[in-house]
């Protein structure tokens, strides 16, 4: 399948590093505040599912809070991280691993056999899945799922030209470094845009790291990728045509309206346009 291609089989040791613990992602609190609407302060009324958990970024924190959470990814190599952090907190709260289940599996093909209040599919997770087909099952899988009075959080990025083409792609170049203070393991981040595919708007990049211990020992890492992109009226009518209505609609995680079209950035905040967050119930 296309969502090979998205596994994270040799990042996901780093995954953390660079996105979770030591640099965490702004939507957090953003997921919190639907988990506590959802399913009440403490998960007394419903269970999230998260599709394309990967390392428990965002299903740990919820977890930690009292939520009954179920993780799906595709990724073996994510979750065996997912799992060995379960481990470590349940020595302290053993409880801890009962709120929280793990599934490897295809969010394009999963039957759970029961519904959720609140299902998400946090940062890039739907991204990664490319094939029309295949992207329609996720959110006829997603319907079958979620409670009549569930919420759908579906989160994309906003693509800044519009239209994305030929211009997008780049050679491999430096992003950035970062020093994980636990271990004092460095990483060295670049980015490479090798293509794009604008009649289907999949964008195939590879993100490489190097990883540079303290000993001195380095390793390079390289991750590719290929992602569907959307423009904000495509995904609303993909998530309408699957029986699903949309509540809300953002463009960061502080709740941000949509951009209008020429609106300087300035005009709301620093980030604002960046993302595309749909808040979905089914239609009744």
């Amino acid at each position: 399948m296309e969502t090979m291609k998205n596994i994270y089989r040799y990042t996901a040791k780093v995954y953390d590093i660079i996105h979770g613990i030591n640099q965490p992602m702004p939507d957090i609190p953003f997921y919190r505040e639907y988990a506590k609407q959802q399913c009440g302060n403490n998960g007394e009324k419903g269970e999230i599912l998260e599709l394309g958990c990967g390392t428990g970024r965002v299903a740990m924190p919820l977890a930690l809070e009292g939520f009954r959470i179920t993780g799906l990814d595709l990724s073996q190599q994510m979750l065996d991280i997912f799992k060995e952090k379960l481990a470590v907190e349940a020595l302290t709260q053993p409880e801890f691993a009962n709120r929280v289940e793990i599934i490897h599996g295809n969010m394009a093909e999963f039957s759970i056999g029961r519904k959720f209040t609140l299902i998400t599919a946090p940062f890039r997770a739907f991204q990664a899945i490319t094939a029309q087909k295949d992207i329609e099952n996720v959110l006829a899988c997603v319907h079958e799922h979620l409670a009549d009075n569930g919420v759908f959080i579906v989160n994309v990025f906003n693509p800044f030209a519009d239209p994305l083409d030929e211009s997008w792609c780049r050679p491999e170049e430096f992003i950035g470094e970062i020093t994980d203070p636990q271990t004092g393991i460095r990483i060295q981040r670049y980015e490479c845009r090798e293509k794009i595919d604008p009649a289907n708007q999949i964008i195939y990049p590879y993100l490489a790291c190097n990883v540079i211990y303290p000993d001195g020992y380095t390793e390079r890492l390289v991750e590719p990728l290929q992602m569907k992109y959307y423009y904000r009226h495509q995904l609303r009518a993909l998530v309408e045509k699957a029986g699903l209505e949309i509540v809300e609609d953002f463009s960061w995680y502080d709740k941000s309206p949509p951009r209008l079209h020429g609106q300087a950035v300035g005009e709301v905040n620093d980030n604002s346009g960046r993302e595309i967050i749909l808040v979905c119930r089914r239609k009744m």
